[in-house]
């Protein structure tokens, strides 16, 4: 059988940040060629080029749950910032360290451990790998074809929840500020219209009015300038300003949208990302057969699962895995050993429900 300690290490030790076609790839291929030498009768389909993506069927066919993982990471950053090598999977008696370790090679290694296990006791179900879930769920947006004619008790998205079941999280929509001006030599800038000063002028009213809204569930939308960048050089007074805003929502993005389309100073609106939020009905019955806590709070972040849902209106999706949230993206990010053997034995347990 697999052991999910060591094949998370083993996944960490293997860069896969995003847009690495190839580290992306080579997570897929790992995790495939070890359900195929545990699952002889694995049925395993790949896609995506640039952007891969794999499904792998274990088991005889009808009603099953799939497993949404993403393959990709954010980036190290300065690695000497890390104290241990971020990509060694290294171990101490308590936790995995390395980068991927919570977000989310853990929760894979977990699953697949799971999946063997379930296999050699007659039942199975399917796991789905995917490219790209950090800047936007771009490789889960080329998986619908893969998954629509699977029969579908429920997904699992097996992210950082400390192993409590949560069936929420808001949507995002990333937008693209432009501002424009008119270049003039440095030493004489009266002769142009500074991009910076007028995007730089407009965003902090524009972020006070922003008509963000409230949710029972999800609760308050949010929006933050991400990035903010212009100009050519020193002596030239800048033609064009850029900035970047990440709003967290709970409803549909268009009056956000226009908001900032309204904005005095703001040329030019382009949208990077429009994700909708997530939202599983805690009752379903699908939910209520999970063996873990519910909690009803949405997660912070978001998840594949704003886009599988789109291509599985009907399939209720949940996010439950391994790892403490706050470890996710972060400098010495580690997750629990007890929690990636106990995530193994839960998700063995919704697997063999099945038979």
């Amino acid at each position: 059988m697999i052991d999910p300690v060591d094949l998370a290490a083993d996944l960490v030790r293997i860069p896969s940040p995003s847009t690495d076609a190839d580290g992306m790839q080579a997570i897929q291929q790992h995790v495939s060629a070890l359900l195929s030498e545990h699952v002889p009768g694995a049925r395993i389909s790949t896609g995506g080029e640039e952007r891969p993506w794999t499904l792998i069927s274990l088991g005889p066919s009808g009603p099953a749950p799939l497993f949404a993982c993403h393959t990709d990471t954010v980036p190290v950053g300065e690695p000497s910032s890390w104290s241990r090598d971020p990509h060694s999977g290294e171990m101490d008696s308590t936790h995995l360290h390395g980068r991927g370790a919570v977000d989310m090679k853990g929760g894979l290694a977990a699953v697949t451990a799971a999946l063997t296990r379930a296999a050699a006791q007659g039942t199975g179900g399917h796991l789905l790998l995917t490219a790209d879930e950090e800047i936007g769920s771009l490789g889960a947006q080329r998986t619908g074809e893969a998954i629509a004619d699977l029969d579908l008790t429920g997904i699992i998205v097996p992210e950082a929840t400390a192993l409590d079941v949560r069936c929420a999280h808001r949507g995002a929509s990333w937008l693209r500020l432009i501002a424009r001006g008119r270049a003039a030599h440095g030493s004489a800038p009266a002769r142009g219209v500074n991009a910076v000063l007028r995007l730089s002028k407009a965003l902090g009213p524009a972020l006070a009015a922003a008509p963000l809204r409230h949710d029972t569930a999800l609760g308050e939308e949010t929006v933050s300038i991400g990035t903010f960048e212009g100009g050519d050089a020193t002596n030239i007074v800048p033609a064009t300003a850029f900035a970047t805003v990440d709003q967290r929502t709970v409803a549909d993005s268009a009056p956000l949208l226009e908001h900032w389309r309204q904005v005095d100073g703001i040329d030019e609106v382009e949208t990077i990302l429009d994700l909708a939020a997530l939202r599983t009905d805690p009752q379903a019955p699908f939910v209520r057969s999970l063996p873990a806590p519910l909690d009803p709070t949405p997660v912070t972040y978001f998840t594949d699962g704003s886009v599988l849902q789109g291509f599985c209106p009907d399939i209720p999706i949940v996010v439950w895995g391994p790892g403490d949230a706050t470890q996710m993206h972060s400098v010495d990010e580690r997750v629990e050993l007890a929690q990636l053997t106990t995530a193994t034995d839960l998700f063995t347990q919704v697997l063999l429900s099945r038979r």
